[in-house]
Order: structure tokens, then C-alpha cells, then sequence
């Protein structure tokens, strides 16, 4: 579908739900004597869970808070005077227990959209579609270019983070456990992959590309080309970030779902997110929403 098209697809479903959807936001569970969205456009304030990475949300060295997802929040939050971010660091595999237990109250960290969290938590309609990647030494000397060229090799090592999605990737592909070794961060596994304790790492291509930016060792770089893992229908696996919030809190969801409908109808998701390295074809296809991702769809 055509960009010109794919706005009018998206201002049409938009016009059509947008009503439904405020009209049940009341109906959100209240934290105290508020719901959280009441709260946060009275103090314009809301609490955000940011794992420290980039090129999602980090802090700098000037102590501000940074990041593609960052901004895009801001812009998703601005139409409804909530203008400040507090942000919480936590490790990766920690928000979304920081989300259940009111230490937070969005993830803001590009998790992505997965069957196994649904239940759990509430997902916005998602931000991004992204691929995963391998960095690997210069030259590439174990010649990686897939998950399956880990496995049949198996005095290769790969690194990633636990609780992220490249993780049960490596293991649904067959890779032996004595093959893997966990982060607890990204710039970690960086340190590992320099260090020779392990052969690849394999992260998320944006989160990759700022991690060989941010490094600007000469002595890494990305697989080229590099396989994306299938799922059982043949499909490339691709992954959907988005934000995340309690199930209880659907008008908090509501809001930011008809603001992230409009930013991609608009091109504008595309504006802020190219900012950052994202492309046109990382953005979510037309019409693809949080709960045909959880339903276990994988959408083209």
C-alpha cells in the first residue's frame, strides 16, 4: 500500500474508533483517587521505564534523558499537556515487573509486542518493525550470517541480553546452551564480543548500529547479509516494539494509541523516528495492531 494510501486507511480507522475508544477510557481501574492518565495531565508528569539503552532511551553524560523512543513518547503525550518524563533505569527483564508493581507506568524501552507478555501487560498498536543482527569481528572469521550457521558450528559462541526477544530466537533455533552467553546490558555484551568471550552478539539492527557507532571500534562490524530467522509459516521473523502499560489502565492506552494512529498518519512517527536511524521500512505496515501481534500473527 502506497504512503498516500496508507494516511487515508489510517485517518479513516481513525475517525471510525476513536470515539469508541474515549468513551471507554473512563472505564480505567483507579490508582488512589485518579487514573493514571488523570494523574499525569494534572501534574503533567508520567513515570517511564527506560532500560539505558540507546538508541531508545538513555541517559547522556549531561544527565538528560535521550533517545528515539523518548522523543516519539513526548510527541505522543504533548496533545494531552503531559510534557514531563520521569524516567525510571531499570535492566531490560525488570520493567515490566516495575509496570505490575506501580513503580512505573509505561515501558518506554522499544520492548517489543510478544504472545508471551500479552497476558501480562497491555501493548500499544506498535511504533516500529524491526529485524535482529549479528555483530561479529572484522571480517567476519566464523563466517555467521544466520542463526543456523551458530548451530552448526558448535564451537561458536553468541551473546545477547536475558528476557529480550534475540534470546529465544537463539534458542528455538537449535543452539546449544554451552553456545550461549547472557548480558545483563547491551554495552556488556559489546564488551564480551571485544573481548573474544564470545564469536557474535546478536541484538535488535538499530540497537546494533548504535552500539557499533557508540563504540567506533574499527575492529567490529554487522554480518552482511544477514538471515532473519522464520516462523513456522515461512514467514521472516520481524519484531513490533511498542509501549507498554497494565491492562487495567485502558485509557492511558487509548491516548496513546489514537496519538501514535495520528503521528504515523501524518508521516510524522517517520520523522522522529529517522532521527535516529529508523527507515520508512521499519515502520508497522497499515492496519497492523497490538492484538493481532499478541493473537500470535505475524503480519508482512
Amino acid at each position: 500500500m502506497g504512503v498516500i494510501n496508507r494516511r487515508v486507511f489510517l485517518s479513516q480507522a481513525l475517525s471510525s474508533t476513536v470515539a469508541t475508544l474515549w468513551t471507554t477510557s473512563c472505564q480505567s481501574q483507579l490508582h488512589g483517587t485518579q487514573s493514571v492518565l488523570a494523574r499525569a495531565r494534572r501534574t503533567g508528569k508520567l513515570r517511564v521505564g527506560i532500560a539505558n539503552e540507546k538508541p531508545y532511551g538513555y541517559i547522556d553524560t549531561n544527565g538528560a534523558l535521550q533517545g528515539a523512543l523518548v522523543e516519539l513518547l513526548k510527541a505522543v503525550l504533548s496533545p494531552y499537556g503531559i510534557t514531563q518524563l520521569d524516567a525510571h533505569i531499570a535492566d531490560f527483564n525488570a520493567l515490566v515487573p516495575s509496570l505490575l508493581a506501580n513503580r512505573i507506568d509505561l515501558v518506554g524501552a522499544g520492548m517489543f509486542i510478544r504472545p508471551s507478555r500479552c497476558g501480562s501487560i497491555a501493548f500499544s498498536d506498535p511504533i516500529s518493525r524491526i529485524g535482529g543482527s549479528f555483530l561479529v569481528k572484522k571480517g567476519n572469521p566464523k563466517n555467521l550470517h544466520s542463526l543456523g550457521d551458530v548451530t552448526r558450528q558448535p564451537t561458536v559462541t553468541i551473546g545477547t541480553q536475558p528476557g529480550v526477544d534475540q534470546q529465544q530466537e537463539v534458542v528455538q533455533s537449535g543452539v546449544s546452551s554451552g553456545q550461549i552467553v547472557l548480558f545483563s546490558k547491551d554495552t556488556e555484551a559489546l564488551a564480551g564480543l571485544q573481548a573474544g568471550r564470545v564469536d557474535a552478539i546478536y541484538f535488535p539492527a538499530l540497537e546494533a548500529n548504535g552500539l557499533l557507532a557508540t563504540s567506533g571500534d574499527t575492529a567490529l562490524e554487522r554480518a552482511h547479509p544477514f538471515e532473519q530467522p522464520k516462523g513456522p509459516d515461512g514467514k521472516p521473523i520481524y519484531h513490533y516494539q511498542a509501549f507498554g502499560m497494565r491492562n487495567e489502565d485502558t485509557d492511558l492506552l487509548a491516548a496513546v494509541n489514537h496519538s501514535l494512529g495520528s503521528l504515523l498518519a501524518s508521516g510524522k512517527l517517520l520523522s522522529i523516528l529517522g532521527a535516529f536511524g529508523y527507515a520508512e521500512s521499519d515502520m508497522p505496515p497499515a492496519g497492523v495492531t497490538a492484538s493481532q501481534i499478541c493473537s500470535g500473527q505475524q503480519p508482512g
